[in-house]
């Protein structure tokens, strides 16, 4: 039995809560993942897991040995990260997640320059709106817009992304041109819930003031793509980032409202956790971004 292996693959499945779900992240069959368990759990003598029909739950020598062995696993991995740093060259996997609007909208479009850079850097991409926790679930990476939540993460600061209020020719038509705050009451409001958002409040600086304005939701949707689409349609307004919409305001498929009400901006930030040996393929990722800050919205909307 290959203890690293073995080892790891428990990990995930005590941290994700299913031999299925580990086996989706690891790329191994479940079968697989549940014949390393088994041997792990017969070379040491004693059960990990309280297995049922419906879910898994981790022993008390499991939660033990999770703790330690994570600890020791980071330890092994932050000496191979050590090591391959003293090279100088970025490789091996890295795993990173971030939202839907900037990943479908920015980071994947980066990727193809990225691995023509650096070709022994295996990315591996999570698009997803769910607050997840990078060390737990073994993310180098995260590429996260509002404020920072975890103050162990180092932050690396992108951009700024502005939100700004849309309808359709249509829908102004029918329904007419909301021109402050105080209109959007009878309005039809499209809400763009966040991790840790609902999307039912929306925000304002005026004359060098803030206010915070509710609004009701004919529909609540969890991405900004969503809302776009809603918008062209007619269905109602929404207040998504400039650049979603950039393409769409060109072609009057969309027009801006409330003009003279500024949205505050929300901060893009890449953040890893705190070690003391940076990786190389870590600070490559990270500086590649950087670098290409500045045009994340003129390629997003190509085609769209």
């Amino acid at each position: 039995m290959d203890y690293f292996v073995a080892v790891r693959t428990f990990n995930r499945v005590a941290d994700l809560g299913s031999f299925a779900a580990a086996a989706r992240d690891l790329g191994m069959s479940t079968s697989s993942v549940s014949r390393l368990v088994a041997e792990l759990e017969a070379e040491l003598g004693v059960r990990l897991l309280n297995r049922t029909t419906r879910r898994l739950s981790l022993t008390d020598s499991g939660i033990a040995y999770r703790e330690r062995s994570g600890e020791l696993i980071d330890a092994f991995e932050e000496l191979n990260e050590a090591t391959r740093a003293q090279s100088g060259k970025p490789s091996g996997l890295l795993r990173v997640t971030t939202s839907i609007t900037l990943g479908e909208s920015w980071v994947v479009q980066l990727l193809p320059a990225f691995n023509a850079r650096y070709p022994d850097v295996y990315v591996g991409l999570d698009i997803s709106d769910r607050v997840c926790d990078l060390v737990a679930e073994g993310f180098d990476v995260g590429v996260r817009s509002g404020p920072l939540k975890d103050s162990s993460m180092i932050a690396r600061h992108m951009m700024e992304l502005h939100y700004i209020v849309c309808g359709s020719p249509e829908y102004v038509a029918a329904h007419g041109m909301p021109r402050s705050p105080d209109d959007l009451a009878r309005h039809k409001c499209i809400l763009y819930s966040q991790p840790n958002l609902t999307g039912e409040t929306w925000w304002f600086e005026h004359h060098g003031g803030e206010i915070t304005v509710p609004v009701e939701g004919v529909m609540n949707v969890n991405n900004a793509w969503s809302v776009r689409v809603l918008m062209i349609a007619g269905v109602g307004i929404g207040f998504v980032p400039d650049f979603v919409v950039a393409h769409d305001l060109e072609a009057g498929r969309l027009l801006r409202l409330m003009p003279d009400w500024a949205a505050s901006a929300d901060d893009v930030h890449a953040v890893y956790p705190s070690k003391r040996h940076l990786s190389p393929k870590v600070r490559a990722f990270v500086d590649h971004l950087y670098e290409h800050r500045d045009i994340a919205p003129d390629f997003a909307l190509e085609g769209l």
